[in-house]
């Protein structure tokens, strides 16, 4: 079966802060939760999936092909939600349609128009009038709407009430049933990742402790309870060595 995404040895310094010697797979249909305390790596090994950051040593290959040479091919088959809105305010949802059908080869204007319906969302108003709630069933509606086969999603649900998470987190886990896509999906918020993940890499201080099946890591109890156990037994080690 084809890999949707392989990252083999990846590796990215900065003066503070080092990823190091990331290896994690996707294939058709896995939906991977990614997790870790604030600063352990995630945001980092989001911009370097995206090709935003150069890595020092190390391959990604996404959809078997690596960027050098494929960029367009790839992105066109990505769809990225990250916490933040990038969707210019001045526009309206209907507006944006024209932008994204000039931007992706598979842009499907009905599809889109189905999320905007779904999610109850005026197709008239500008973005800068939305709700935080509404910018992020947005950025879900444009992410979906170009058929992609891999979704990137850094802190996508992050501030919104539960029941709008769980809302679009069914949304999610329908489109990648449906469409046999991936899903790697970073969030602080565990009882999403438990919700609908199948596999999960919990990087810590920019190290992989964990990337499996998820229920090999919720064998004991809770994703929380796993992290809390690690850091814990991580820091009386750091301890005892001091």
């Amino acid at each position: 079966m084809e890999k949707i995404l392989m990252v083999n040895g990846l590796n990215k310094s900065y003066s503070d802060f080092s990823l190091k010697n990331v290896n994690l797979e996707l294939l058709p249909g896995d939906i991977m939760g990614l997790i870790g305390e604030n600063g352990a790596g995630k945001t980092t090994l989001m911009k370097l999936l995206l090709n935003l950051l150069t890595p020092e040593k190390g391959e990604i290959l996404v959809f078997g092909k690596n960027y050098e040479g494929h960029e367009s091919y790839i992105k066109n088959r990505l769809g990225v939600v990250f916490d933040e809105n990038y969707l210019h305010g001045l526009l309206t949802p209907k507006q944006f349609n024209y932008v994204m059908s000039s931007i992706y080869e598979q842009w499907n204007q009905q599809a889109y128009y189905n999320y905007l319906e779904m999610f109850h969302l005026p197709v008239n108003t500008k973005i800068n009038q939305f709700s935080k709630g509404m910018k992020v069933k947005l950025n879900f509606s444009v992410a979906l709407s170009h058929h992609p086969k891999l979704l990137l999603l850094d802190e996508a649900t992050s501030g919104l009430d539960p029941i709008m998470r769980i809302e679009i987190l069914d949304v999610l886990n329908d489109y990648v049933t449906a469409n046999n896509s991936s899903v790697l999906l970073s969030s602080h918020i565990l009882s999403d990742v438990e919700r609908i993940a199948n596999k999960l890499t919990f990087l810590h201080k920019g190290n992989v402790v964990f990337s499996e099946k998820i229920s090999n890591a919720t064998q004991n109890g809770s994703l929380e309870d796993m992290m809390r156990s690690y850091i814990k037994g991580e820091n009386s080690i750091e301890r005892l060595n001091n």
